[in-house]
């Protein structure tokens, strides 16, 4: 099997493309994939504490890789970070929504953006099939 048919191989470089048209879409709000993704994750967790470590959890990532990420978008206005009244070894992270809601918008318009990209010319049934396929390959690999 050569390089290029490789299933492996033919994910990492799917998963790169996302990754660069991302950057590149949020390259307006001075904001990498990573942290799109966080932001959009605590808008999703809005009314909710979130603390580093849930964060760390959910996006299975090292302690160092979740505070360069959240000190990047503290410096940069979309959050603030608290330690919690309860528990001061935990830290607690808050959205700034006056700065994060357009970057929440432009998340949206980039995931329809890439899936109209990752469906163009396959079926109903074959979207289906494909979005089963990859279930099953990540269920095998978490096992």
């Amino acid at each position: 099997m050569h390089q290029n048919e490789d299933i492996g191989f033919l994910v990492k470089i799917i998963t790169e493309c996302i990754d660069k048209m991302a950057n590149q879409h949020l390259k307006q709000f001075d904001l990498t994939l990573s942290q799109g993704r966080i932001l959009q994750y605590l808008r999703e967790r809005i009314g909710e504490k979130t603390s580093q470590k849930d964060i760390e959890n959910y996006f299975d990532v090292t302690h160092p890789t979740v505070i360069g990420i959240l000190n990047r978008l503290e410096r940069k206005g979309f959050i603030r970070s608290e330690f919690d009244s309860a528990d001061k070894r935990v830290k607690n992270i808050y959205l700034i929504p006056e700065k994060e809601i357009s970057v929440y918008y432009a998340m949206g318009d980039f995931k329809k953006i890439v899936d109209q990209k990752l469906s163009q010319g396959l079926t109903d049934v074959q979207m289906k099939e494909l979005q089963s396929l990859l279930k099953m390959i990540l269920n095998n690999l978490q096992d």
